[in-house]
This record gives C-alpha cells, sequence and structure tokens, in this order.
C-alpha cells in the first residue's frame, strides 16, 4: 500500500520523516499494518523492539523508496492493555529478541495441543503432557505455595 501522499520529503531536505502511527495488527515476523494519517499502512518493526499490540502508539520512520520502518514504540498507558487502548478485541503478539534469545507471547489464553506430548525443559527440570492424560515433572526441588487451601485429590494419593 501506497504511503500518504502528504508524508512526502519535501520540507526535510532529504531526510525521512518521523510520524506517529497506531498499531492495527502484528505477526511474528515482524509486519506490523497500521494507521497512519487515517490510512492504512504495512510496516516493519525493528528487530530491538518487543512484541507490538494493537492499539499501542509507535514512531515510523518513512525512508524515501524504501518500506516504512517502526523504530520505537511508546509503552502502553499505566493500567491499559491493549483491548483498552483500540475498544477492540485484543489479538496475539508473539515476537522473539534474538539479543537474549527471549520468545514472548502476549495472549489472554495460550492453548497448546500435540498429538503425542508436549514437553516443557529448563535444564534438568522437565513438564510432559501425554496424549493418555499423564503429568510428569522431574526437577531437583519442587516447591509449592497456595494462598487458600491446598488440595490433593485421587483416587489414591502415594507419599514416598
Amino acid at each position: 500500500m501506497a504511503i500518504p501522499q502528504r508524508n512526502a520529503l519535501s520540507e526535510t531536505h532529504g531526510q525521512p520523516l518521523v510520524r506517529i502511527a497506531r498499531v492495527l495488527s502484528a505477526d511474528i515476523a515482524g509486519r506490523v499494518t497500521v494507521q497512519l494519517d487515517g490510512q492504512t499502512v504495512a510496516a516493519e518493526a525493528a528487530t530491538h523492539l518487543p512484541p507490538l499490540l494493537p492499539g499501542q502508539r509507535v514512531a515510523v520512520l518513512l525512508p524515501e523508496g524504501d518500506a516504512p520502518l517502526i523504530t520505537a514504540a511508546y509503552p502502553l498507558a499505566a493500567g491499559c492493555d491493549a483491548q483498552m487502548a483500540t475498544g477492540e478485541r485484543m489479538e496475539a503478539a508473539i515476537g522473539f529478541d534474538p539479543a537474549t534469545g527471549t520468545l514472548n507471547i502476549q495472549a489472554k489464553q495460550l492453548n497448546l495441543q500435540a498429538l503425542g506430548s508436549v514437553e516443557i525443559r529448563c535444564g534438568e527440570a522437565v513438564l510432559r503432557f501425554t496424549a493418555q492424560g499423564n503429568v510428569a515433572l522431574h526437577a531437583q526441588a519442587i516447591t509449592q505455595s497456595a494462598i487458600g487451601p491446598y488440595q490433593i485429590e485421587g483416587a489414591s494419593i502415594d507419599l514416598n
């Protein structure tokens, strides 16, 4: 989609313009759709940015002859989530930070489904869910706490 004509570089003496836009949608590949000067524009997010959320305000660099690039993101207002910011249903945001090796997933609910099993590992700790309904947790130590009642239910319970 073309960049709005009023974003031409005529007043900047060849320097790219920076405009403020609002995120409409974002995907894992860094492709973002923003609302810029009343138009829907496809943009790319700089790799250093955290996952962008619909409704979030961003700074968009408009280089001549290149795709719009989101270079900065405003934080959401305190106590405000993306759904409150846009008044619309929030879409999931997924992003990977190569500098820290962190995968960020932001969603109201996360559903993982596997035909055989789901395994979560960190070091020597393993949490495994199987299609047969078993859950196995292997770790050096397990810490549990509860503010309210702590209940253990089962057909039989073996301790040690």
